[in-house]
């Protein structure tokens, strides 16, 4: 065979396979987008009721914390910095919540730009609500752990400067991501939800540092509060009752912080695997829709942040004269517990 007929017939074949190749990719790629952007309708009714029922009583306790936390106290503590920036956190988490509900049921016509900055707004607040409710669990661990050494380390002024310093590096992250992350294709009709078989590292990154190093962090403060407790001697009933009481709320703490943001942490880190993997699209929706209803469980957070109000600040019920009939008895019940 001539050589020249020869390479030409090669060159042929290869760009023949090249063009087949990538027309089988593209051909795949379309797919998965076409399966990613079917809708699940259970999932959607799903999130749509929870959602509903977060925003209700979110707004209802938040709107109760903001009553008592700007109008009714005025001294400055560590607690009350940690939670004025947890109810803020909370506040701007609930401002996304109707958009949310509305990206479930109808086709997203409000524009990419307001979708983008209300998808910042809802994963930076997330993490801020993570962040605080890991410092406050660390303040108390100094707090009892290092009684005596306590107020070399904690004050009002240090706490906020804690707060201030994650706002900051949380800001400075998602500005960072606008300007340096890979740009994906998204689609203009919906909003709040990945519909890209492309692995995003970003999300695997603020998995591990936003939610798995917490969650560690978290758990440990937790763990030696409750064996330095178990430890100390008891001088008398009331004081046995008082640890008791303290001892369950740390362990309510930490079961709710996991039940809330574990299956979130989790969802992601899977999602990611799996796309990592390039497995069947059915494969990598079925873990995109689990991971959008871990999304939602997590907001339930909103609510039980009330928890906190109610068992961490202790002038948070000394303030509050909505209930004075109860207000004697809700401030001898929460002195002792509450000002750990």
């Amino acid at each position: 065979m001539d050589p020249k007929i020869y390479i030409t017939v090669a060159s042929s074949t290869v760009s023949s396979s090249t063009l087949f190749s990538s027309n089988t990719g593209n051909l795949s790629s379309q797919n998965c987008t076409h399966i990613f952007s079917i809708r699940n309708q259970a999932v959607d009714l799903f999130l749509m009721i929870l959602l509903t029922f977060v925003m209700v009583l979110g707004v209802l306790f938040n709107t109760l914390a903001i009553w008592v936390f700007c109008f009714k106290m005025k001294k400055w503590t560590e607690a009350r910095v940690f939670m004025m920036n947890l109810l803020l956190s909370d506040c701007c988490l609930l401002f996304t919540i109707p958009f949310r509900i509305y990206a479930t049921q109808e086709t997203w016509e409000l524009g990419s730009t307001f979708c983008n900055a209300l998808l910042s707004m809802y994963f930076m607040n997330t993490y801020m609500g993570i962040a605080i409710i890991t410092l406050i669990s660390v303040d108390r661990y100094v707090a009892i752990k290092f009684p005596l050494r306590a107020r070399a380390f904690r004050s009002p002024k240090k706490a906020a400067t804690a707060c201030g310093v994650i706002w900051l590096l949380l800001i400075a992250t998602r500005i960072f991501i606008k300007f340096t992350a890979d740009r994906i294709s998204t689609d203009p009709s919906t909003c709040f939800r990945k519909h890209s078989e492309r692995p995003l590292k970003r999300a695997l990154y603020f998995s591990i540092l936003g939610f798995c190093v917490p969650m560690l962090i978290l758990t440990f403060c937790s763990i030696e509060i409750i064996r330095t407790l178990n430890k100390k001697n008891k001088l008398s009933v009331t004081e046995e009752k008082d640890i008791q009481k303290t001892i369950n709320i740390v362990s309510t703490n930490l079961i709710i912080f996991l039940l809330c943001f574990l299956p979130f942490g989790i969802g992601n880190i899977v999602r990611f695997v799996l796309e990592s993997l390039m497995l069947e699209c059915s494969v990598l929706k079925a873990i995109n829709d689990f991971s959008l209803c871990a999304q939602g469980i997590s907001d339930i957070n909103c609510c039980l942040d009330s928890l906190c109000y109610y068992f961490v600040a202790k002038e948070f019920w000394e303030s509050a004269s909505l209930f004075p009939n109860f207000k004697k008895q809700l401030i001898q019940d929460q002195t002792q517990e509450s000002s750990i």
